[in-house]
């Protein structure tokens, strides 16, 4: 479907979506789910309260806005100039994303497939799991929950990583590495692949939980997909 303006508003039942094409779409639902079938290609807005959930193939726009309160958030292709998902208890989902995303839930999950872009993810108990596959400036923040960073093993960034834990991987290695322990919480730094340069980074932080950082390589990601 094809249209200029593209609004959706419902109290219960299950909205589905399917291959819209529109300058703007702006869905909202207070009780039911939405439903996304092949691409929503637009600048798009989707908000739903209670348990409503979302879970869409695929999203393309200029800026791309989704928010739940306790339902789950799931989008297998995200590309837009600018996104913002966030969820006040539900998990975040996301398979392949693109652009500058900020990712905000308090106590849901985060989860990020394949990050190629500027990424901002935090939340306040929920863990993160996140594999950047070209990622410029990733921030993860957990106050509670761990957070796993997965980069290629050719990937180049400066690494700041600080949690109650560091875990590192054995195959990777990091340059001019920095320890720095301070009351039962340590703070880890280095280059990745790569000296000097800080244009490209990568900062992992969390009050009371582990850091983890491992090697995967792309196709390993694309075999681990949420389906």
């Amino acid at each position: 479907m094809e249209c200029e303006n593209c609004r959706i508003e419902t109290e219960k039942g299950t909205s589905i979506l399917n291959s819209i094409k529109s300058h703007t779409i702006h869905v909202q639902t207070n009780g039911g789910k939405i439903i996304g079938l092949g691409s929503l290609h637009g600048n798009t807005d989707i908000h739903v309260t209670g348990e409503s959930s979302v879970n869409i193939e695929k999203l393309q726009g200029t800026s791309i806005s989704i928010s739940t309160e306790d339902g789950l958030l799931k989008t297998k292709y995200l590309y837009a100039e600018s996104s913002f998902l966030s969820s006040a208890a539900g998990d975040i989902l996301l398979g392949s994303v693109h652009g500058d995303i900020t990712i905000e839930t308090k106590t849901g999950n985060i989860t990020v497939d394949s990050a190629d872009g500027c990424l901002k993810a935090s939340t306040h108990q929920g863990m993160i799991d996140v594999y950047v596959s070209q990622g410029k400036n990733i921030d993860l923040k957990s106050q509670k929950g761990s957070i796993t960073v997965k980069v290629p093993a050719s990937f180049k960034a400066y690494l700041q990583l600080s949690g109650s834990k560091v875990d590192v991987s054995p195959e990777i290695e990091l340059k001019e590495i920095q320890s720095a322990p301070k009351d039962g919480h340590i703070t880890i730094t280095g280059h990745m692949n790569q000296l000097n340069d800080t244009d490209q980074w990568i900062k992992a932080t969390t009050q009371n939980g582990t850091i983890h950082l491992k090697s995967q390589s792309w196709f390993q990601s694309i075999k681990l997909q949420v389906p």
